[in-house]
């Protein structure tokens, strides 16, 4: 059922047309140039670090084995976007999704961010999944999350002084 709704088509703002289909395996490499040409600053605050060439092979292990959903944007053979959606197979937050976005500097502004926030709405619903938990650093991620609150996300809690950049500078997380 999965594959049948892919890939998928979708316009954005600027009329660029993107496909969205689910992460493969082949996507590795493309993958790790994607995140390396994210600036540093975005990827400080990821749970692990996405050019160690460890990382990407176990996001894509993740989605094989279902305990991810994981979508990516390709333009002209070329991931423009990566979103994900973490899920847990066992426990008391297993009805609980969480999840990731990462939209490349040049398709910022255009929406892409949230046709993958949808498509991953749908995936979520079909699995069960009763709330999808994101977490965003303030004043570094204020774009995603002003993107989420316009697609009805709550902000449940604001934790100050959460984490740290580069420099030692404390920033909340919500």
């Amino acid at each position: 059922m999965l594959q049948a709704r892919y890939p998928k088509e979708v316009v954005l703002t600027d009329h660029t047309e993107v496909t969205l289909r689910p992460l493969k395996e082949k996507d590795q490499e493309v993958l790790v140039r994607f995140y390396a040409d994210l600036p540093r600053k975005e990827r400080w605050f990821f749970k692990e670090d996405p050019c160690d060439p460890l990382v990407i092979p176990k996001w894509i292990e993740a989605v094989q084995t279902k305990r991810a959903l994981g979508v990516v944007a390709v333009h002209e053979d070329r991931i423009v976007a990566h979103a994900s959606l973490l899920c847990r197979g066992y426990g008391g937050r297993r009805h609980v999704g969480r999840l990731r976005i990462s939209v490349s500097r040049h398709f910022r502004g255009k929406r892409l961010g949230t046709w993958m926030v949808f498509d991953l709405i749908r995936r979520s619903m079909e699995l069960g999944l009763a709330k999808i938990q994101a977490d965003f650093i303030v004043g570094v991620e204020d774009r995603a999350i002003e993107a989420l609150e316009r697609l009805d996300f709550v902000k449940q809690s604001r934790i100050k002084d959460y984490v740290k950049d580069e420099n030692g500078t404390d920033h909340d997380c919500q």
